[in-house]
């Protein structure tokens, strides 16, 4: 089963303000969402896996993770192939080859690599501030930002209950085969597809429960009752995040120039 949750460290990613990770994310989606050019997406790409690694997160730890990830980034991105990319609208297309009402074009190869470099980059900075940052951080690092405290505390709680309904699920299975159901070990993402439906009636109803359980909880502790709020844990920036969220700053105010530069797609030769 797909398992999120926080890797302690002591990295430099480990330590830096939730804040600088919450405007890196912004930036990425910003530079993917601005660009179509191969030239310039390989550059955030490169940086993501560099970030990733020098988080050092164990491999094996968030492997399954990756395998469903990439499962689904790479379906999305061929079934955007099929139908969009490969017959990309240019004045001289290059043909590779046609099939039926499918034509192949250099320049939808291309267009095609570029749409999965951007799920790509956008899926590892994700995974690397998730993995990388407490769960508890979340909420007092919106609260800082200016988010109002109860759209905070339900950020907090959506980000908080991701690994316990993927436990859930876990322990769902596990119990649904022991009642004789047989789950499917091989078959790629239509296999675990197969395999998640069953589950989805008792972990929709388990969540729903679990859900008005919080509620009364938070009522009974005056939830809401005041405007303002303070935090047990308190987020405070250091030289170094400082210096990190100008380095952010930076790179939008060029990749915004950039922007203005570079409207199209780039084709070798």
């Amino acid at each position: 089963m797909t398992e999120i949750r926080n890797f302690p460290g002591n990295t430099f990613l480990h330590r830096l303000d939730p804040r600088n990770k919450f405007f890196l994310i912004l930036l990425y989606i910003f530079v993917e969402v601005a660009f179509t050019d191969i030239r310039v997406l390989v550059l955030p790409f490169l940086a993501s896996i560099i970030l990733y690694l020098s988080a050092r997160i164990p491999f094996k730890e968030v492997k399954s993770s990756w395998k469903f990830l990439l499962t689904i980034i790479v379906v999305i991105s061929t079934v955007n192939a099929l139908f969009t990319l490969l017959g990309a609208s240019v004045a001289h297309p290059h043909v590779i080859a046609s099939f039926w009402f499918l034509t192949l074009t250099e320049e939808g190869v291309f267009f095609a690599l570029a749409a999965l470099m951007r799920f790509m980059s956008l899926a590892i900075i994700a995974m690397t501030v998730i993995l990388t940052t407490e769960q508890t951080a979340y909420a007092p690092a919106l609260a800082k930002l200016g988010l109002p405290y109860k759209g905070a505390f339900v950020v907090d709680l959506a980000l908080r209950y991701l690994p316990t309904y993927a436990n859930e699920l876990d322990t769902t299975l596990n119990a649904q085969m022991a009642r004789g159901y047989k789950a499917r070990a091989k078959g790629g993402l239509r296999a675990r597809i197969v395999n998640t439906i069953p589950l989805l009636v008792p972990v929709a109803v388990g969540a729903m429960l679990s859900i008005y359980d919080v509620a009364d909880a938070m009522e009974l502790r005056a939830f809401g009752a005041m405007k303002k709020r303070t935090w047990y844990r308190e987020v405070k920036a250091r030289e170094i995040d400082y210096v990190a969220f100008a380095v952010i700053a930076v790179l939008l105010v060029v990749t915004i120039y950039l922007r203005t530069q570079i409207t199209t797609y780039w084709i070798p030769g």
